[in-house]
């Protein structure tokens, strides 16, 4: 009988607004400087080719791309690390309710939940340490 009185509008909740880390305005900076750094490079091979023989070959080599495709694997990186550390915080909360749990059932469950929370961070850990590992046979290799 109400249902056909009362009306309910639908309330959606606009998207927040993410503001970059310092971090992020950190990798940004470091890109632009990057671009700058090759743009300036490219101005000096066009002078120098106006008044002697120049070559491209340095500005080939992709300085700003290297740094781009670093700077994601960087950030790659730190996401596994973040989330390693969150999954962490997690198997310790969960060990930490298991003390509490008062049927043996319930802590075993508890125990086991927390117990994949840091099989889960190991893995996380594993992906992280490959990534540096081969970050820095990349390193290595130029």
């Amino acid at each position: 009988m109400w249902r056909s009185v009362v009306r309910r509008t639908r309330r959606t909740q606009p998207d927040p607004v993410l503001a970059p880390s310092p971090r992020d305005r950190e990798r940004v900076d470091g890109i632009i400087n990057r671009i700058s750094e090759e743009t300036l490079q490219v101005f000096d091979l066009l002078k120098d080719g106006m008044v002697k023989e120049a070559s491209f070959k340095t500005v080939e080599e992709g300085i700003t791309r290297h740094c781009i495709l670093s700077t994601f694997e960087q950030v790659r990186v730190d996401a596994f690390k973040d989330a390693a550390g969150l999954a962490r915080h997690q198997a310790r909360r969960f060990a930490e309710a298991a003390l509490e749990m008062p049927e043996p059932q319930q802590r075993q469950f508890v125990l086991s939940v927390s117990l994949a929370f840091e099989r889960f961070a190991k893995q996380l850990q594993a992906i992280e340490q490959r990534a540096l590992a081969e970050k820095a046979r990349q390193a290595v290799a130029e």
